[in-house]
């Protein structure tokens, strides 16, 4: 079976910004699976700010309408970042030595609430990467720093960073029965795959691309 997996990420996007683009985006391609991604803008982006309440409020209304079609749903986490460098290169308000993880956090918590509370699949990238990442200034970690890219950033994934994402979610697409014909990975930068080679595309190592070309290696195919 061919499987098409339409990439419908946007650099900035909160919760709030996904819910006004999800009939575009998700629903009128009919998907068999969304893929949820987003958090790190809803809890510390001062562009695109909203509470926790919010948030939560926002992906249970992207569900309920995913669920209205009839498709799955698949919710992954947000990585954590880096703050020091975040900080800077957003030029935040906050001191580069603000602690942002923690407030990250309590909106990674609310997306494995809504996930419970639905009983839906989440992939917990914000786990995993806090286990296996190296986040911080090092050359070996998979979010981006000065180190690793030559460039400050803290908020976005290495292109390892952004092929292990496609790994754990093409294992939990078949570990959870939700490989459907047509895949739409929702989400923020992170889904969007900012800043490679291709991104917003199903071209390089963004994940979107990555996943379709795991989705589609016995095909010998792919759009």
């Amino acid at each position: 079976m061919k499987h098409t997996v339409i990439h419908a990420g946007y650099p900035g996007d909160s919760s709030r910004a996904m819910l006004k683009r999800i009939e575009n985006d998700v629903l009128r391609h009919k998907p068999d699976t969304v893929i949820i991604e987003c958090g790190a803008n809803d809890a510390v982006n001062p562009a695109a700010l909203t509470t926790v309440e919010e948030y939560t409020s926002n992906l249970k209304n992207m569900a309920y309408q995913i669920e209205d079609i009839g498709a799955d749903i698949l919710f992954v986490t947000s990585p954590p970042v880096y703050a020091p460098e975040m900080i800077v290169r957003y030029k935040f308000p906050q001191s580069p030595d603000t602690e942002l993880n923690p407030i990250l956090d309590q909106y990674v918590d609310a997306m494995r609430s809504v996930a419970r509370f639905l009983n839906r699949p989440l992939v917990d990238m914000s786990r995993i990467l806090k286990t296996v990442g190296k986040v911080g200034p090092e050359k070996e970690s998979l979010i981006r720093n000065q180190a690793n890219s030559g460039v400050i950033d803290g908020a976005h994934l290495t292109a390892e960073g952004y092929r292990l994402l496609a790994v754990t979610v093409y294992q939990a697409l078949l570990d959870n029965h939700l490989a459907g014909r047509r895949i739409v990975c929702f989400g923020d930068s992170i889904t969007h795959g900012y800043p490679l080679a291709g991104m917003g595309t199903l071209e390089g190592d963004n994940y979107p691309a990555v996943l379709s070309r795991l989705l589609n290696q016995d095909c010998g195919e792919e759009e």
